[in-house]
């Protein structure tokens, strides 16, 4: 079986644009609008002038009222809040043009209407974060048992965190990943250290932008970002050193067995060493002498070889010996 690999992929705002605009104006949605009883969007001013000539849905073709389809259409704060925050500067440039034509036109009444209706809201209000905006944030070293130290009084506390914080401006499209980075060469971490940025007690993805935080963490701007970030041992080396530590100390056990064998067949008045090497000073032992049942036959006699003769050196003056006395 093949084991998948899990890859974080990032999705275009090309391929989310047919869920996020409208098919009456081909425009993102402005306003958006649902009809209740097939849950199709659109702009607001869209649907309107295209129910006031037709009862059925511009898609489907459901009935949207008998006699008054108004009455069917709902409001949609959370898509539109949605496409808001996917679109760069669409809010800020819808929110301009709605003070530019009520800068236009002084005589149209628009006092019954909101504040995002006369376009008087900004991105701040609204929670909106662009791409270019720089975001204020606060770094300290999480300590998982701060809060179990005695000793220290809570002023001592407030003091100390102040103290351990560090304020950075950073721009909103800045990943976690570059902010790693950023505390390992400042604080010169080394390479068998890993990093983790925190959101609380949440670690974050690699991937993450300082706005995905504030969007997932609904950071409401009432003060810097609050960040932490603790300094870990490498998991993955020191698996390694483990396996390491094992192969290395069954090949001590293979190479003590060895030894240990050796000395045991090794036969009387041959000096052992602790290697399992043989060093240059001791004999080469021959490959017969470990087994004794084997026996030469000179002259018709049967002879066993003696204890003595250990060495290839002396066996092959021993043959020399023998051959002469046959000989002659």
């Amino acid at each position: 079986m093949f084991m998948r690999m899990h890859r974080t992929t990032r999705i275009k705002i090309t391929d989310l644009n047919p869920h996020l605009m409208c098919v009456l104006c081909g425009g993102y949605f402005i306003d958006a609008t649902t009809i209740v009883e097939c849950l199709h969007s659109f702009c607001k001013m869209c649907i309107v002038r295209y129910l006031e000539t037709s009862k059925y849905c511009p898609i489907c073709d459901v009935q949207v009222h008998k006699t008054k389809p108004l009455l069917n259409i709902r409001a949609d704060k959370t898509l539109q809040d949605i496409v808001y925050k996917l679109v760069p500067g669409l809010f800020k440039n819808e929110m301009k043009r709605r003070r530019d034509f009520y800068a236009e036109h002084p005589s149209v009444d628009a006092a019954n209407g909101s504040n995002e209706d006369r376009g008087e809201v900004a991105d701040e209000d609204k929670r909106i974060i662009t791409d270019d905006e720089i975001i204020s944030l606060s770094i300290e070293f999480f300590e998982q048992n701060k809060a179990e130290k005695q000793g220290s009084t809570e002023e001592g506390r407030t003091k100390e965190e102040v103290n351990n914080k560090r304020y950075l401006q950073c721009p909103a499209a800045m990943t976690v990943m570059h902010l790693r980075k950023f505390l390992r060469s400042k604080m010169d971490i080394p390479s068998t250290f890993q990093i983790e940025v925190m959101y609380e007690d949440e670690p974050l993805k690699d991937y993450y932008t300082l706005m995905d935080i504030a969007y997932i963490y609904t950071w409401r701007r009432n003060g810097p970002l609050p960040l932490k970030y603790r300094v870990r041992p490498n998991c993955k080396k020191l698996k390694l050193n483990h396996s390491q530590e094992g192969l290395n100390s069954t090949s001590r056990s293979e190479m003590e067995s060895d030894s240990a064998s050796d000395k045991a067949s090794s036969p009387r008045g041959v000096p052992s060493t602790s290697s399992s090497l043989p060093s240059p000073s001791t004999p080469v032992q021959s490959h017969h002498l470990h087994f004794p049942h084997i026996s030469s036959t000179v002259n018709g006699t049967t002879k066993a070889p003696s204890p003595s003769l250990q060495s290839p050196f002396t066996n092959k003056v021993h043959k020399a010996n023998l051959i002469g006395s046959s000989t002659g």
